[in-house]
């Protein structure tokens, strides 16, 4: 079985000169298939060597690429029996190392943004992880995330834009932020550093989140590094604790 040969699904030739790796190419185009339908939830997985053929690469490239599809708990492997597409799960539950976008659309949830303010402007910050970025040009974005129609986040985001100088154009409110930097501008986040704490919703983040004052929220500062270890965005982030649950995970090397 052949990748283009399941009904409803065509390939994207990943490209060797991109400095997006190649088991981030392959990894986005199965991801885009899983979330689109092409592969239905259920669905087997060809053999990895039909996979390497289909997309011309190595086997340990697509071991990567379904790897990380598995740690998205979007596919599920078999010992014995091979790769399955998971069924989309039933509970809403984050994961703090994964994007708004790509979680709501994996839950069936319609992700949706409401742009509060949009700056370009540059870093003013002398402290933490903006410290050394000090004047650098940037876009301050202040969002609203919602989930079919339901508040869900408030976020303020600082994105450096002097390697994607035309970001400020882009509609940021209706895509993933993290998408359109590594398909339109190369720019794969390939860590992402999270602080979390228990914090309480004053006056306007209790309006924002449709809360009452002083109700539990779940405060993320977020700081998102390329794979050449620059810092391109940082962010904090008011989630709602009332209808959701977050979690993280790491690999321990050995």
């Amino acid at each position: 079985m052949n990748l283009n040969d399941q009904p409803g699904f065509i390939y994207s030739q990943p490209d060797p000169t991109s400095p997006v790796p190649l088991y981030h190419q392959v990894y986005l185009d199965l991801r885009n298939a899983i979330q689109n339908g092409d592969l239905q939830p259920g669905a087997m997985l060809p053999p990895e060597v039909e996979i390497c053929q289909s997309y011309n690469v190595g086997r340990q490239t697509i071991r990567k690429a379904i790897a990380r599809l598995v740690d998205e708990d979007l596919v599920e492997r078999f010992p014995g029996r091979g790769s399955y597409v998971r069924e989309r799960p039933r509970h809403i539950q984050f994961l703090l190392d994964r994007s708004f976008s790509q979680q709501m659309l994996e839950l069936g949830i319609v992700p949706q943004s409401r742009l509060i303010s949009h700056e370009v402007g540059r870093v003013t910050s002398q402290a933490g992880v903006l410290r050394p970025y000090h004047g650098q040009p940037c876009l301050l974005l202040e969002r609203l995330r919602l989930g079919n129609s339901e508040p869900v986040c408030h976020q303020l985001s600082t994105i450096l834009i002097s390697r994607c100088p035309n970001l400020p154009d882009e509609d940021i409110a209706g895509q993933s932020l993290y998408d359109t930097l590594a398909n339109r501008y190369k720019l794969a986040i390939q860590r992402i550093d999270h602080i979390v704490r228990a914090v309480a919703a004053d006056e306007y983040h209790a309006d924002l989140l449709d809360v009452l004052e002083n109700t539990p929220l779940l405060f993320v500062a977020t700081s998102a590094y390329l794979a050449d270890g620059e810092l391109i965005e940082f962010s904090t982030s008011y989630y709602r604790a009332d209808r959701y649950e977050y979690s993280t995970t790491q690999t321990i090397a050995r």
